[in-house]
């Protein structure tokens, strides 16, 4: 058997392969839809990612949180817009059958629907989209917002309280501490209205500080203009307040009075890490206020795992300094790349997953079209002509789906249709005919020796059909190029 008939007994095994792969792709993707292989693995990934480990969480109640904060997660509208509905009356009809089908199925086994009460969930979930819906479930900047809302509060009380109490130690004149009095009852109206601006979203804390400052500085100016010039009047008055300004006037004091002002989300967690008992007092709250009730309720929907990794993150994100909003940024840039890390794992792992099914899908279908790799290969070295007419519509094949890249399932059609036309015209070695069917001795019993070569013929052809369409599509189309490369003749050089 020379070179050029081996290369043409591959060529035709590397047909007949592909089209029993076109077929098993198309079976497991019908499958992988009716019972949302794709999107459930997701679901189950997202679980993991929130327990911290592909153990889960071993404690039933982190269990149930686990359970119940991916469910939150994907209801909010973020994830839940992904999931596209069908549309038109067949496409509904159709998703409407694969979700009763899907029911079927879990009714038979016993497992549970991973997405509760709802039928279906997204196949895929952008890492950005995750974070959003992960913090917005969360609350997370709701509650830092609110922590700084609360502090603000507190700090605009205490720096009253130290200013009219340098009021009340001067020694002033009967007629002088009215003025000082009205002047300060304006100032407190002022201090009021920035914080309330604050509280309302219409100013950032630094232009807060920076409000506060401005009505503090007017209120010093309009003040000293009734003390009078002594050692215990004006001059003690300014000497304590410009103490009190320059906590929002110094560069280095404002770093400070920032870093009081806003909430860190890694010192909350690592709080509470440590005892849930300490939260009012580092977070600088009361118990019964209704943030430490928001507080209470976030950290109670987390479970231990998540709030390790997210402290984890959150340290890193408030490394670079910066506002709240912008260590909020960095943090949810955090979330996305920890998101996409343990997508990748996942996939990797559905890959293998799906491989397996592809082998005992393979097989199957290897069995039930008596596709014996062995019997394939006798054939088509024994009948010349059926190696000739199978390696005519493969070289047609190639030419006519010459830029195509089976990724897709639209391409995974139109060379399926390519080569469907191909096996009407050709009747190809495998199937349930007479010439293919088990060797029997006279008597009708089955030739053990040929029973094994037979299951080891559909072994073969089963972990072949497990490659993938797109796999023997690239290598048909490598080896035809390669044959015909050797056919041309060189080329002749004039002398």
């Amino acid at each position: 058997m020379n070179l050029p008939v081996i290369i043409d007994i591959i060529i035709g095994l590397v047909f007949i392969y592909l089209s029993l792969s076109l077929l098993a792709s198309e079976i497991q993707e019908l499958i992988a839809t009716v019972w949302q292989w794709r999107a459930e693995h997701l679901k189950k990934s997202i679980e993991v990612l929130i327990s911290g480990g592909s153990e889960g969480a071993k404690d039933p109640l982190q269990f149930k949180r686990v359970g119940q904060l991916a469910h939150s997660i994907y209801a909010n509208p973020i994830i839940k817009d992904l999931n596209q509905g069908a549309k038109g009356l067949l496409s509904e009809g159709f998703r409407s059958v694969t979700h009763r089908m899907g029911d079927l199925y879990h009714g038979l086994t016993g497992t549970k629907n991973v997405f509760g009460n709802k039928s279906s969930g997204p196949s895929y979930i952008p890492a950005e989209c995750f974070s959003a819906s992960l913090l917005e479930t969360l609350k997370v900047s709701s509650l830092l917002s609110s922590i700084s809302k609360t502090r603000l509060e507190k700090f605009k009380t205490l720096q009253l309280a130290q200013i009219q109490q340098i009021g009340v130690n001067l020694s002033l004149p009967a007629a002088t501490k009215p003025i000082i009095e009205q002047e300060f009852r304006w100032l407190t109206a002022e201090f009021n209205r920035v914080v309330e601006d604050y509280q309302n979203n219409l100013a950032s804390l630094n232009n807060s500080l920076d409000r506060m400052s401005e009505k503090l500085g007017f209120y010093i100016k309009d003040s000293q203009v009734y003390l009078p010039e002594t050692e215990l009047g004006g001059r003690e008055f300014q000497r304590q307040m410009a103490f009190v300004k320059a906590r929002f006037d110094s560069r280095n004091e404002r770093v400070a009075l920032l870093g009081q002002l806003q909430p860190s989300f890694s010192n909350l967690l690592n709080t509470v890490k440590k005892s849930q008992d300490t939260v009012a007092e580092i977070m600088d709250i009361k118990e019964e206020s209704p943030i430490y009730q928001q507080i209470q309720e976030t950290l109670d929907s987390m479970p231990e795992s998540l709030k390790r990794s997210l402290y984890i993150l959150a340290q890193r994100a408030e490394k670079g300094g910066g506002d709240t909003q912008e260590q909020l940024q960095r943090f949810q840039k955090e979330i996305e790349i920890w998101f996409d890390q343990s997508m990748e794992r996942a996939s990797g792992v559905y890959k293998r997953n799906a491989r397996g099914v592809a082998i005992l899908l393979g097989t199957a279908i290897a069995v039930a079209a008596n596709a014996d790799s062995i019997h394939i290969i006798n054939r088509l070295s024994k009948d010349s002509m059926l190696r000739s007419t199978v390696n005519l519509y493969a070289e047609q094949l190639v030419e006519k789906n010459a830029r195509t890249k089976l990724d897709n399932l639209t391409s995974l059609r139109k060379v399926q249709k390519d080569v469907d036309i191909a096996l009407d015209e050709v009747a190809l070695p495998f199937g349930w005919s007479e010439q293919n069917s088990l060797e029997r001795d006279k008597q009708g019993n089955l030739l053990w020796p040929a029973l094994i070569a037979k299951l080891f013929g559909w072994i073969l052809s089963g972990v072949a059909i497990s490659m993938g369409a797109g796999f023997w599509f690239e290598a048909l189309n490598k080896i035809i190029n390669i044959r015909n490369a050797g056919k041309k003749p060189p080329s002749s050089t004039e002398s």
